[in-house]
C-alpha cells in the first residue's frame, strides 16, 4: 500500500468530488454511501482538506463540500504531502540500509525507475484532470443515480405475506 487510509480516503474523495462537481454542495453521507467509506472518519478528512484549501465547505441546511479551485489544480502528490508529509519511496525494496548507488542491492536499479515513474504518476495531472478519467460508477450524481435517490436499506416496503390458501371442509 502506497498511502495510509487517511489519504487514501483523501484521493477518493477529492475525485468523486470532482467528478460529480455540480452548483450543488455535495454532503459527506452522499460521498461516505457512494464511496463505501466510514462517515465519521469521512468527515474529519474532508474538514482537514477543506482547512487546507483544496475543498470548499458549507455549513447548513445547502451545506456539504464542493472543490475549491485550488483543490482542482492539485495533484495527488500535493495532497498527500499535505495529509501525510512528503512521499518517501526511496527506501529499499529489499529492505537493505543503506541501498544507494554505492551500496546497491540486486533490485536498486528496477525500483528506482519504478519510483521515478510513481512521481511522474502522481505529480502530473490534476485532480479535476484525473476526475474526468473517472468510470462512471463514480459519478453517480451526475447521472442521476446519487444515493439520496436510492431506496434506503432497512426501510424499503416489505411486500405483504401471501394469504394462505383456505382448506374447504368436506362435506360428510
Amino acid at each position: 500500500m502506497l498511502y495510509q487510509k487517511t489519504a487514501q480516503y483523501s484521493i477518493q474523495s477529492m475525485l468523486f468530488i470532482a467528478a460529480n462537481q455540480t452548483e450543488s454542495n455535495i454532503l459527506v453521507r452522499d460521498i461516505a454511501r457512494e464511496l463505501d467509506l466510514p462517515a465519521s472518519f469521512l468527515s474529519k478528512i474532508l474538514q482537514s482538506l477543506s482547512r487546507y484549501g483544496f475543498l470548499n465547505s458549507v455549513k447548513g441546511p445547502r451545506g456539504g463540500f464542493s472543490l475549491s479551485e485550488k483543490g482542482a489544480a492539485s495533484t495527488i502528490q500535493q495532497l498527500v504531502e499535505v495529509i501525510e508529509g512528503p512521499m518517501d519511496f526511496d527506501m529499499c525494496i529489499a529492505g537493505f540500509n543503506p541501498c544507494n548507488a554505492e551500496n546497491a542491492c540486486p533490485l536498486h536499479d528496477s525500483w528506482k525507475r519504478i519510483r521515478e515513474d510513481i512521481r511522474d504518476l502522481v505529480g502530473k495531472k490534476s485532480i479535476m484532470k484525473l476526475a474526468h478519467d473517472l468510470p462512471a460508477k463514480y459519478k453517480p450524481m451526475i447521472l442521476g443515480t446519487a444515493a439520496a435517490e436510492k431506496p434506503k436499506a432497512g426501510r424499503q416496503k416489505k411486500a405483504a405475506p401471501k394469504a394462505k390458501p383456505v382448506a374447504k371442509k368436506k362435506k360428510k
